[in-house]
């Protein structure tokens, strides 16, 4: 005679499933219910504990009318309807009825249910999603005599079991989520805070800034609001007065709909103008425009959990010959469900500058035909100054820089290049200040070294305009704006296509190589790519770490990083210098199969990509469209405009299928025959021109 463990072996299941399957304790997928079950219909001799379990359930189904009464509140809700979906599925799976009913609130409905449902001979149990509580639900509960678990949210006084989601733990990761992408300004907006789902997020809301070091404003939360016309008013205060959120954290359905109600009406665009997570996923949330954002709640494991824990009561219930059971003798669960944060559309990165002040756009520096006409009468002069014009991108500001002076007529006096040497970078900036230009745009080679001498320039007439750092004991009043990409941005692209191409290719495991200075461009960077890959590729493993102080030292770190974690199938890179030593070592290991991906491009990188080669993605800067920032900025200076003391240009994003258009766009040329030829030769390349 077969036992437990053979039919476990033959089915291809551990024997824990074969239990569950002939004692329906617990939910089995209906693909291992049938293997199973096949198994047991084909042996000669069912074994003992079978034969036994068949003569109960005989006996069971004999009265085919006893069922599960499911009491709902608002069947509309997606989390209400998901819930019962599933729960149809896993009640059926155990060969028990489910009886739905909708009281919306209503106590005349109550009364009907309780009567004819809930307190009748053959209810055996009764499951409740509730989302408020009042008076006419605790009294038709309190009258309940068959078990109770109660869904979504506890209600005072009614002993029952509880499967709740996690409240606290889902508000915290949208707002964790929104402040990791660059938002302080975040508001929340829900029904009523009494409620104790309500009150929760509001919890997890407040501790995601609180680790996050941002004072809460209270201010910033909308609740106990009852009609969609109150929402709209508050909504209304709150976005369209001083100082409105970048972003909203909506902790209901209904919210969320009024949310985008709003700013559809009021032309605000999404993400941005405002940024919007809200908690329930529904079927809509993934085709909306743009899509949204949302915090899931695992139905599936709430319904399971549910069912199981009202099986187990039934089964003590028959065991005891009892009618209901005893708190004090049984206990009743609380069983929490982890939630999901779904990253889409409706979020967005803010780029933040040195001083954590938002990113502007070159939209803030346009002039106008008169602005020009006072810029040519004032026969203005600029200097610049670079820590070294060896790369191509550096050429491309210079070029720019150059095509916005001569279109307004600002004389360029002097160019110089540092060689990344902060002690001759310092002696050419006092020569450049000797000639009294009325601008010098320069990048720091060293944010200490070069202090004293930048300090100089801020204190002298002449406009400074800074590219990406800020030297040391600088504040906002010492220069007329800092310019560089968007770097929140630029981290998000590599950092996404590293997780695209590690998703679409079934690789798991990634290393992340970075920059180990206190340079808030590279950090924010770094620091997005880590974020994207952590919260939009939850199946992926960040196996290791390594960080690099200087472009060369990138070899040897790659070196010990695969040695350690030779599982790694993909890296992040901060950018292409140090992603070209990467690849040397990758190479030198013999690991050429270890995508990478990274920021700025470069003809290295850009070669290796057209061959097919470890480059699979990279963030572009777009370097001709910074100096032309640059350039602005200083002129708009003169004239006395008012120029933000940050501004972020957008990155682009750089993959196979889009390399030629890319480059075109960056460098403002062609690309090399030998790249295009590349190309042509790379077998998995596609042509979507």
């Amino acid at each position: 005679m077969a036992t437990i463990n053979d039919i476990a072996k033959i089915a291809g299941v551990s024997a824990a499933t074969v239990s569950h399957v002939v004692n329906k304790t617990r939910y089995v997928s209906p693909e291992l219910v049938k293997r199973v079950e096949d198994v047991i219909k084909n042996l000669d001799t069912p074994p003992n504990f079978v034969i036994k379990k068949s003569k109960i359930n005989s006996n069971e189904n004999m009265n085919i009318n006893k069922y599960v009464v499911l009491l709902s509140s608002d069947i509309c809700n997606p989390f209400q309807l998901k819930v019962k979906k599933h729960l149809d599925e896993v009640m059926k799976n155990h060969g028990i009825s489910l009886v739905s009913a909708n009281y919306d609130s209503d106590k005349k409905k109550l009364d009907i249910y309780s009567n004819l449902l809930i307190n009748s001979p053959n209810a055996l149990g009764l499951i409740v999603l509730a989302d408020i509580e009042d008076e006419a639900i605790k009294k038709t509960l309190s009258l309940v005599k068959v078990p109770i678990v109660l869904v979504g949210r506890t209600i005072e006084g009614i002993n029952a079991d509880l499967v709740l989601s996690d409240n606290i733990g889902g508000a915290y990761k949208a707002t964790n989520h929104l402040l990791k992408s660059g938002h302080e300004n975040i508001a929340l907006i829900c029904t009523s805070k009494n409620l104790e789902s309500n009150m929760e997020r509001i919890n997890g809301y407040k501790k995601a800034l609180e680790d996050n070091s941002i004072d809460f404003n209270s201010t910033n939360i909308i609740s106990d609001i009852d009609s969609e016309e109150d929402i709209q008013k508050s909504l209304r205060l709150i976005l369209l007065g001083k100082n409105p959120p970048t972003a909203i954290f909506s902790a209901n359905y209904s919210t969320t709909l009024s949310v985008f109600k709003f700013i559809e009406k009021n032309n605000i665009s999404c993400p941005d103008d405002l940024s919007v997570v809200g908690f329930n996923d529904f079927e809509w949330a993934p085709l909306h425009n743009p899509p949204i954002t949302t915090i899931a709640q695992n139905t599936l494991k709430i319904a399971e959990n549910a069912a199981n824990i009202i099986i187990e009561r039934i089964r003590e219930n028959d065991n005891d010959n009892a009618m209901h059971y005893s708190d004090s003798e049984l206990g009743y669960k609380k069983i929490i469900i982890p939630t999901e944060l779904i990253v889409r559309g409706s979020t967005s990165g803010i780029g933040r500058g040195p001083f954590g002040e938002k990113a502007s756009s070159i939209d803030d520096l346009q002039l106008t035909n008169a602005n020009r006409k006072q810029i040519k009468a004032g026969n203005y002069t600029a200097a610049i100054s670079f820590h070294y014009t060896g790369k191509s991108w550096m050429q491309l500001h210079e070029q720019a820089i150059k095509d916005v002076f001569n279109s307004l007529g600002v004389s360029l006096l002097a160019i110089t290049d540092a060689h990344f040497d902060p002690v001759m970078q310092c002696k050419q900036l006092e020569g450049l200040l000797t000639l009294e230009p009325d601008i010098i745009i320069a990048i720091p080679t060293d944010s200490v070294k070069t202090a004293e001498i930048f300090k100089k320039i801020a204190n002298s007439k002449t406009k400074l305009v800074l590219i990406t750092n800020v030297p040391n004991e600088f504040s906002v009043d010492d220069y007329v704006t800092c310019v560089s990409v968007n770097e929140r941005s630029h981290g998000r692209f590599a950092g996404r296509g590293l997780g695209e191409y590690m998703t679409k290719h079934n690789k798991t495991n990634i290393g992340i190589i970075k920059h180990n200075k206190t340079f808030y461009a590279t950090n924010q960077r770094d620091n997005a790519a880590e974020q994207i890959l952590r919260e939009e590729y939850p199946n992926l493993k960040i196996a290791g770490f390594a960080s690099f102080d200087t472009e060369d030292e990138a070899y040897e770190k790659t070196i010990e990083l695969m040695t350690y974690h030779p599982e790694i199938e993909g890296v992040y890179v901060s950018w292409e210098g140090p992603a070209i030593k990467v690849m040397s070592a990758l190479t030198n290991m013999d690991r050429t199969d270890v995508a990478i991906s990274t920021a700025d491009l470069e003809y290295p990188l850009a070669l290796n990509m057209a061959k097919g080669g470890m480059i699979k993605s990279i963030s572009a800067q777009c370097p001709y469209e910074q100096g032309q920032v640059m350039a602005l900025a200083g002129v708009n200076a003169l004239i006395g405009k008012n120029v933000p003391s940050f501004i972020g240009v957008e990155p682009i994003f750089v993959t196979t299928e889009n390399l030629i258009k890319s480059w075109q766009k960056v460098f403002k040329d062609e690309p090399s025959y030998q790249l295009v030829e590349a190309l042509k030769d790379n077998p998995n390349y596609i042509n979507v021109d």
